[in-house]
């Protein structure tokens, strides 16, 4: 697939060949199989996060701290 998730695309090569192999040009082309499908492997995931906590000081240097997750 072309894609790790969401949508992408199978591709391949289709050609027409005779009995031995060879390339040919009188297949029916109204039976040639698709050279390319969907193909969905599952959502992306994404960053979820909070809000931003409060300061752990009340004047000068802090740090605010909130929960961030990688969700499918």
């Amino acid at each position: 697939c072309s894609s790790t998730c969401a949508g992408g695309f199978h591709r391949r090569v289709v050609v027409c060949q005779d009995e031995e192999g060879r390339s040919a040009n009188n297949c029916d082309e109204a039976t040639k199989p698709s050279e390319s499908r969907h193909c969905d492997s599952g959502p992306c995931p994404q960053w979820n996060f909070g809000n931003w906590g409060e300061c752990t000081q009340t004047c000068g240097d802090g740090i605010k701290t909130r929960l961030v997750i990688c969700q499918l």
